[in-house]
């Protein structure tokens, strides 16, 4: 099965979805059009299916990135970090770049998408709070949003640039986040009482 949507992916992305067929996937799978309908009743299953495959990664990627293991890392190395992971993992990811070129379809796969969205922000939110944590709840929620908002739609955007402006792109968004976030964080810490 993963290899027919590992097939699929690449049919996609290269051909579009309305000129894909069923037999250009087997064939690309190198398995019968019986073995592929076995599996999937139409192409849009497949597409569901490499749709929902590729958010999960983002999942997992989003899940690996922010857990307590970096508590040691700076913010900054943080950015840099979630920038380039994502920046590369959409590079490799046959699956996002069949979304990106049939992005008429969102609407197949928009609710696991928010979904993945809302609970990105809720992690990035936990990060503001580590490295600002004077930082009041209803402002760490918008800083995250912006984070997100920002990272998505840059790395959107460079995929339908040429490579070398895609990474351009990328470095400058570590310069816009630093930028933005350094008033937040790098603010002195109130002191105490006196």
């Amino acid at each position: 099965m993963e290899s027919i949507v590992d097939a699929a992916a690449h049919v996609f992305a290269e051909d579009g979805f309305e000129a894909a067929t069923m037999e250009s996937i087997a064939e690309r799978a190198k398995t019968s059009i019986g073995s592929l309908y076995q599996f999937f009743p139409n192409k849009l299953a497949v597409f569901e299916a490499l749709a929902g495959r590729s958010i999960e990664r983002s999942r997992a990627a989003v899940d690996e990135l922010l857990d307590d293991k970096g508590k040691s890392r700076s913010w900054r190395a943080l950015i840099d970090d979630t920038i380039d992971r994502f920046a590369s993992l959409r590079e490799a990811d046959p699956d996002f770049r069949a979304m990106l070129v049939n992005f008429q379809l969102y609407g197949v796969y928009a609710e696991a998408d928010k979904a993945l969205h809302r609970h990105t922000i809720e992690r990035v939110a936990v990060m503001v709070r580590r490295y600002a944590p004077g930082l009041a709840a209803a402002q760490r929620r918008i800083v995250a949003t912006l984070i997100v908002e920002i990272i998505s739609a840059l790395l959107l955007h460079a995929q339908r640039e040429e490579p070398a402006f895609a990474k351009k792109l990328m470095e400058e968004t570590k310069t816009l986040l630093y930028r933005y976030l350094s008033p937040y964080i790098d603010a002195p810490r109130p002191s105490g009482p006196a």
